[in-house]
């Protein structure tokens, strides 16, 4: 017969509670960074011994996107990289949320009647592709 116990509420809280992965780490990391700019602020970037350039840039475009604002980043000859902190989406140069409403588009009457009758008298229009082979 097998041993079954009840796991005490310590046990359960370290199952279900395990932790921060890496990526997920790293995300809060470039999101701390971020969160000291604001719209209009520049930034320098200097990689450590093998990170790459391309990574670093990619994590930063993700935090900039989670943090509603958007990176261009300026051509440097070194190691370094530099970029200016933008507007994103719904953002003014005062570096506050705008929430902006979709344009409703009206509908003339012209375009909701229906469209003109088809003529009968051109042949069907034929389906793209290869031509079937005929038997004889």
């Amino acid at each position: 017969m097998p041993q079954v116990r009840k796991l005490p509420p310590e046990e359960v809280r370290a199952i279900e509670n395990k932790g921060k992965g890496k990526r997920k780490l790293t995300e809060e990391e470039y999101d701390r960074i971020l969160a000291d700019f604001n719209v209009g602020d520049y930034g320098e970037v200097i990689p450590d011994e093998g990170e790459r350039r391309l990574t670093i840039r990619n994590r930063l475009k993700a935090a900039a996107k989670r943090c509603q604002v958007s990176l261009s980043f300026l051509r440097t000859r070194d190691n370094v990289i530099r970029f200016k902190v933008e507007p994103g989406d719904g953002q003014v140069d005062g570096g506050q949320a705008v929430q902006q409403k979709p344009q409703l588009r009206r509908h003339t009457e012209a375009e909701t009647s229906a469209p003109p009758p088809v003529s009968s008298d051109a042949p069907p229009r034929r389906r793209g592709g290869r031509p079937k082979k005929k038997t004889a």
